[in-house]
C-alpha cells in the first residue's frame, strides 16, 4: 500500500508529517495519548483538533482551535461542528474527513479560495489519531497560508475542482505509519 509521496510545500506541515509519522506504531495511526501538548507547540496556532463521534458517518466537533486560524478565518470554531459550517465548505471538508477515516492516511491539498474579502491560498494537512489503533476518532488538521512565491513555485497537486477553487485532496499515502522507507 505504498504510494509516492507529495512533496509539501510548506515546511512547518513536512515537519508535522515527519512528527506524525514517529508517534505512529505498527503500521497504525498514533494513539493521541502519546502526543503531549507541549509536542505540537510548533504548530499550535495552525492546528486544529476534531473529535470524531460516531461510526458510520461521523460528527466532526472541534475540540482545538489555533489562534492563526481564528485569526485568518475571522472567529474560533471551538466547539462547533462541521454542520455549522457554511454547506460549500461542509461540502468540501466532509468528504475528505470521511476519506482520512476510511483509509486512515494522511491526506494534504491546497484550497484557494476568497477569505475575507481577498483571494488566499492555503495548504492543507489532515492527520488521522486512534484511540484503540481501530477505528480513527481524532482529526489534526493544520493549515497554512501560502506565499504568492510558494504557490507559484509548486507543481499543481490535483487539476482544480469544481469552480476552479481549490485542489483536490492527494493521499499523502506514507511506506505505512511508522515504517522505515
Amino acid at each position: 500500500m505504498t504510494k509516492e509521496r507529495t512533496e509539501l510545500a510548506t515546511p512547518y506541515l513536512s515537519g508535522l508529517l515527519e512528527f506524525w509519522l514517529t508517534k505512529s506504531v505498527a503500521g497504525r495511526p498514533p494513539v493521541p495519548s502519546s502526543i503531549a501538548p507541549a509536542d505540537l507547540r510548533p504548530w499550535k496556532d495552525n492546528i486544529a483538533v476534531f473529535e470524531v463521534i460516531g461510526e458510520e458517518a461521523g460528527t466532526f466537533v472541534y475540540s482545538y482551535y489555533g489562534k492563526a486560524l481564528a485569526t485568518a478565518f475571522g472567529q474560533s470554531r471551538l466547539g462547533a461542528t462541521l454542520d455549522d459550517l457554511p454547506p460549500e465548505q461542509r461540502a468540501l471538508l466532509q468528504p475528505e474527513y470521511e476519506t482520512v477515516r476510511r483509509e486512515r492516511l494522511p491526506v494534504a491539498r491546497v484550497h484557494t479560495a476568497v477569505f475575507g474579502g481577498r483571494t488566499r491560498s492555503f495548504e492543507r494537512l489532515v492527520l488521522p489519531m486512534s484511540s484503540d489503533g481501530v477505528s480513527i476518532d481524532k482529526l489534526l488538521v493544520a493549515a497554512y497560508e501560502m506565499t504568492p512565491r510558494e504557490l507559484a513555485a509548486r507543481p499543481p497537486m490535483q487539476s482544480p475542482g469544481p469552480g476552479g477553487s481549490s485542489s483536490g485532496p492527494v493521499p499523502l499515502t506514507v511506506q505505512k505509519p511508522g515504517a522505515s522507507a
